[in-house]
């Protein structure tokens, strides 16, 4: 494929008086680690629900791997398409093996690729295969995080989504998950985009940062980039908060007031 993996060109949505994307165009490269920041209501949920449609715009078009999304019905474009979000959304009545094998079960695929693609996954995302038997209740929160992002990537999809991924999670695994994925997303070539209000989480797992505010796009480049580029001082606070965090952190360990 040659162009962009995802082409967003004037897409604007509105709940009632509420502008939550007002005429938004982007670009995402195929390989790309993408990250979309912003505060509360920026436009960030919605930005990324366009591009599998769980959101209809009401203005503007969107391509995903070059095709018009409004042309494809949407549970076909979805299983092109992995998606995570904060919540997993495992189905509690399925085991984890069956709950990965959801998606190649509905694409019909034969029950030993199934199998073979489930034991692969949960190699992939550093879950045993004993776990594959588990009920999902029987998992830890971070055992069912990387569970959700198997069964995103059960359909061999290029691109990935991700909503808040990581953000139910301790402070220690949600490290663990988001290294983890981001050697995932280079080993496996996919195209990522991620929603995350965690400023040092984008800027350490992301080639490339989005700033929304109020259904615009406010910034975008490395976040070496904007520090170095924005004159939006609300944007530069937003790139700066990892730093000032660090150093109050050191501040504290070393007993200053």
């Amino acid at each position: 494929m040659t162009g962009p993996a995802i082409e967003l060109s004037g897409v604007a949505k509105r709940y009632g008086a509420h502008a939550a994307l007002a005429g938004v165009s982007l670009l995402v490269g195929a390989g790309q680690f993408t990250a979309l920041v912003g505060g509360s209501g920026s436009g960030k949920t919605t930005l990324l629900k366009t591009i599998n449609r769980l959101v209809a715009p009401d203005a503007g078009t969107v391509r995903v791997l070059g095709q018009d999304v409004s042309a494809a019905a949407p549970h076909i474009l979805r299983r092109r398409i992995g998606y995570v979000f904060q919540e997993v959304g495992l189905f509690p009545h399925l085991t984890v093996a069956e709950n990965i094998a959801v998606t190649p079960r509905l694409l019909g695929w034969d029950r030993k690729r199934i199998e073979a693609r489930v034991a692969n996954l949960l190699g992939l995302v550093d879950l045993s295969l004993e776990i594959g038997a588990r009920a999902p209740a029987a998992l830890s929160g971070g055992q069912r995080q990387r569970v959700g992002v198997a069964r995103a990537l059960a359909a061999e999809p290029k691109l990935m989504l991700m909503d808040e991924p990581f953000g139910a999670l301790d402070p220690l695994t949600r490290d663990a998950l988001g290294t983890d994925y981001r050697a995932l997303h280079d080993r496996l070539g996919l195209t990522t985009v991620m929603v995350t209000h965690d400023m040092a989480e984008a800027v350490l797992l992301a080639d490339r940062i989005v700033v929304l505010r109020e259904g615009s796009i406010v910034a975008d480049g490395t976040a070496a980039e904007l520090l170095a580029g924005t004159r939006d001082e609300g944007v530069r606070a937003l790139l700066d908060a990892p730093r000032r965090q660090a150093e109050r952190l050191r501040a504290k360990l070393s007993g200053a007031p």
